[in-house]
């Protein structure tokens, strides 16, 4: 009998296997351990096979309760199995993430196979969530500016609202909307409803469409998080975010493949729920291909983001994604020993809590913003916007810029042409 504290995933694996692979050599027997220190079980094997789940089970604690008296599949340290015929698992990819929420990710044992993590994600549309984890930090207004940058670039930008607690920048490009005589809808209106009659198409996507008014060239879409109204309030208190992701038809993927088929985008920008909210971990670590971390260098700041960064980790694992870039806002007008002082804190806490992408250095993986009292009397974020600020979001938006798939192919393009030239 081997005592409870020595019960390691190692040892039960190898006990497990040694007992299984007489029955089957190809049995295939994985445990895992969470970070709370539960484990999870996942067992391949042919001997399954004609079995009920109850007669699996009983073969499984039979074997549990050799190892440990009293051990089995229903009580700690397991706190969730799988037990699968080869045929089973070929439809049926590991469970250890239910929700693409904070504590479901946590929660999840490492995985067998780590997903490669893109050092860049080129593809059409990229999808970018700005995030913060304290609010007040400039997030959206970065959102904005950035979008009307992009957009000046002839590029077809669309932004979503996503904080539907506390909508931002549905309220900072409201005034730029090109046709204001009309109620759109927004995120929480088809979310809702859909919840309600996922096969009916309401709202339709088009009635959730505002295109912006812009000075410059290119096409800028939003949707907003919704009208404002009472009963935006008693919708928000309604809709089960959780809810969502039991239902056979994924409503939050269905907006964005709606969205993405109706205007062909090149880019999405979403703005995120800041701290650690259901929405604001679906648009960090469901939607997002990359993500823009926000935050002041405050220790208040870095202690939450610490965890937000463990998180978005191990999710990467699971998927390859999101891959991260960070945005320090708003720096106040310091004397330059005290800025030196803050960029080495922020640099030191980065190489702490995140891995360096091959062949970047520190400083190409995030970008300052100093504070601008020009942005105070903004009365648009994509109109009439001093050079001051636009020179100082023009860096994070080259490197949105750089990520989509045709900027890739257009510098592949003159890195050959530049070779056969001879240069």
């Amino acid at each position: 009998m081997i005592e409870l504290n020595a019960l390691t995933p190692e040892v039960i694996q190898e006990f497990l296997s040694k007992y299984l692979i007489r029955d089957d050599k190809q049995v295939k027997v994985s445990v895992k351990r969470t970070s709370l220190g539960w484990l999870k079980i996942r067992i391949i094997t042919t001997s399954f096979e004609g079995k009920t789940l109850v007669e699996r089970e009983e073969k499984i604690d039979a074997l549990l309760n050799n190892l440990q008296p009293n051990l089995n599949l229903g009580q700690y340290p397991i706190s969730g199995y799988e037990l699968l015929t080869p045929q089973e698992a070929t439809v049926t990819p590991p469970q250890y993430i239910q929700l693409p929420l904070w504590s479901d990710i946590l929660m999840a044992p490492e995985p067998d196979t780590p997903v490669e993590g893109f050092e860049n994600i080129h593809k059409k549309p990229l999808v970018a969530t700005f995030y913060s984890f304290k609010g007040g930090v400039g997030c959206s207004t970065a959102n904005g500016i950035v979008a009307g940058i992009l957009a000046s670039r002839n590029r077809r930008v669309v932004v979503i609202d996503f904080d539907l607690e506390a909508p931002g920048i549905s309220v900072m490009l409201q005034n730029d909307i090109q046709n204001t005589s009309r109620e759109f809808e927004g995120v929480l209106d088809y979310l809702y409803q859909r919840s309600l009659t996922p096969e009916e198409d309401i709202p339709n996507i088009n009635d959730c469409i505002a295109k912006v008014n812009l000075q410059s060239r290119g096409e800028l879409f939003l949707v907003s998080a919704g009208q404002y109204n009472e009963n935006y309030i008693h919708q928000l208190a309604d809709l089960d975010i959780r809810s969502l992701y039991k239902r056979e038809k994924n409503i939050i993927k269905q907006l964005i493949e709606d969205i993405k088929i109706q205007l062909e985008p090149d880019v999405i920008l979403i703005d995120a729920r800041s701290g650690f909210t259901d929405v604001g971990a679906i648009a960090l670590l469901y939607l997002a291909d990359t993500a823009i971390v926000c935050f002041s260098p405050t220790e208040q700041s870095l202690q939450g983001l610490r965890w937000v960064l463990q998180t978005v980790r191990k999710q990467r694992e699971y998927q390859g994604k999101p891959y991260l870039q960070f945005l320090v806002t708003p720096i106040p007008p310091v004397a330059i020993e005290q800025q030196k002082i803050w960029r080495n804190k922020v640099e030191s806490w980065i190489k702490d809590n995140w891995s360096l992408p091959k062949g970047m250095t520190i400083k190409e993986l995030y970008h300052e913003i100093f504070y601008n009292p020009e942005i105070t009397t903004l009365s648009s974020l994509v109109n009439d916007i001093p050079k001051s600020l636009i020179d100082a979001y023009v860096p994070l938006a080259d490197s949105i810029d750089a990520n989509l798939l045709d900027t890739k192919l257009a510098i592949a393009i003159e890195t050959a042409n530049d070779a056969n030239n001879g240069r």
